[in-house]
């Protein structure tokens, strides 16, 4: 019982009163009680004495070993003591065990968001089913979704680009600082007011590396026109790739000469034997009869299924 209180998400907070272990299902299930005689009001912050009743909630917690875990954990209603508050009933928060209405504890959506974070949502959730969270990848995403955004410095090279939210139907802009190689924004179109107005809310960039576009290049002039506009790798050579096509376009016979120079074509001395490959049947008499008969039956069910349509059989039927 010592170890099983130890592994308790607040082992100061719960306390253990049984537990129960499934070996057929490798399922343990711990019941708990909360040790707490007082609760703040989560509206009036009004420290609360007088019980009102008792409810058992169940969450999901850490796998133990090869086993599910989960906690009921018994905890209590009380009656706020403030008159004025509208709230007049409410429920004790554990906060370092669980969130209100939660049905998992802290620490496993913390781990189910590591996992989110690191593989995204259907990999994590095959990772997830490997490790003992049984989670699919939406809800991994929704996890994800609660996470706030981090805070990050204003770079002093920012790159500039578009980015297709649903390709060919859908496009943000997405910014990236290119001294850390890590994205920090997302916009929700490629429009030049957009891009200026985070500009403007985020001075001091010294370098803006962009593509071609006119959008953004109109945007970096109204709300940057100190920084260093350039062109990222890509499109350098890009740019070089089509400009040399368009210088070299007119010299196809030179280009030609000289590529036989520099790898000569070898002559086939006439006597060498000839050797003639006979193409060999991929597929054997019995696989070719197989074929041939599943396509036979596919052709009976759906002249049945049509005779049976024509006397207004539903579909179900």
């Amino acid at each position: 019982m010592e170890l099983l209180q130890a592994l308790l998400p607040s082992p100061n907070g719960l306390q253990l009163n049984d537990y129960e272990m499934d070996l057929e299902h490798q399922h343990l299930e711990m019941s708990v009680m909360s040790t707490q005689t007082v609760a703040p009001c989560p509206l009036c912050g009004s420290v609360a004495h007088r019980v009102h009743s008792r409810y058992q909630r169940t969450l999901a917690d850490l796998p133990c070993l090869h086993f599910s875990l989960s906690l009921l954990v018994l905890v209590c209603k009380f009656f706020c003591p403030n008159p004025g508050c509208r709230r007049r009933i409410f429920t004790e928060r554990i906060p370092e065990v669980a969130a209100p209405w939660a049905r998992k504890t802290v620490r496993q959506v913390q781990h189910l968001q590591e996992i989110g974070l690191a593989l995204g949502g259907a990999a994590g959730s095959r990772l997830g089913k490997c490790l003992g969270y049984f989670s699919c990848g939406s809800t991994l995403l929704n996890h994800l979704e609660r996470l706030p955004l981090p805070e990050f410095e204003v770079p002093k090279v920012l790159g500039v680009d578009d980015f297709a939210f649903r390709k060919g139907h859908n496009y943000g802009t997405i910014l990236v600082n290119l001294e850390t190689h890590q994205p920090i924004a997302l916009l929700a179109d490629r429009k030049a007011d957009t891009l200026a107005d985070w500009l403007r809310e985020h001075p001091g960039i010294e370098v803006l590396s962009r593509d071609r576009s006119k959008t953004y290049k109109s945007a970096m002039d109204k709300a940057a026109p100190e920084a260093i506009q350039v062109a990222d790798r890509f499109h350098l050579v890009k740019n070089l790739s089509e400009v040399l096509e368009l210088a070299l376009g007119s010299y196809h016979a030179e280009l030609k000469a000289a590529e036989q120079a520099q790898h000569p074509r070898t002559t086939v001395d006439e006597q060498t034997e000839t050797v003639v490959a006979i193409p060999q049947p991929t597929a054997t008499a019995a696989a070719q009869e197989r074929t041939k008969k599943h396509y036979q039956q596919r052709v009976q069910q759906q002249r049945e299924i049509k005779a049976l349509r024509a006397q207004r059989w539903p579909m179900e039927a």
